[in-house]
């Protein structure tokens, strides 16, 4: 004779779902990147499309002010280039984003963005 559980997993599932309703969907958790000046911190976190919605801000610890942004929005790659900046389509496609060093790859994108809108010496 076997012993039945009190519990069925497709209830337990269903309880599941119903309670952790975003940490059993997804996790959009934010993450700090690797940044050279200490007074400003890089975030990242996704936002669907299997990772291919992600967010990339630049802000300075002090205050939290924005100070550049990369985003992408599942099909195109978005900048806000500086401070006060309005968000601009920077690239048709988000193309070479999507490869294992994505973080890597980001890293040295906002730097790019942030190079580029200072003064030639």
């Amino acid at each position: 004779m076997q012993q039945r559980s009190a519990v069925s997993w497709p209830g337990l599932v269903g309880f599941a779902l119903l309670v952790l309703p975003g940490r059993v969907v997804a996790d959009h958790s934010l993450y700090t990147l690797d940044w050279e000046n200490k007074s400003q911190v890089l975030e990242y976190r996704s936002c669907g499309c299997a990772d291919s919605c992600w967010v990339a801000e630049l802000r300075a610890k002090k205050g939290r002010k924005l100070l550049a942004g990369l985003r992408c929005d599942c099909t195109k790659l978005w900048v806000i280039p500086g401070p006060g900046a309005k968000e601009v389509e920077y690239r048709p496609t988000c193309e070479g984003f999507d490869t294992e060093g994505k973080l890597d790859r980001i890293t040295e994108e906002v730097r790019r963005v942030v190079n580029a809108r200072k003064p030639a010496k």
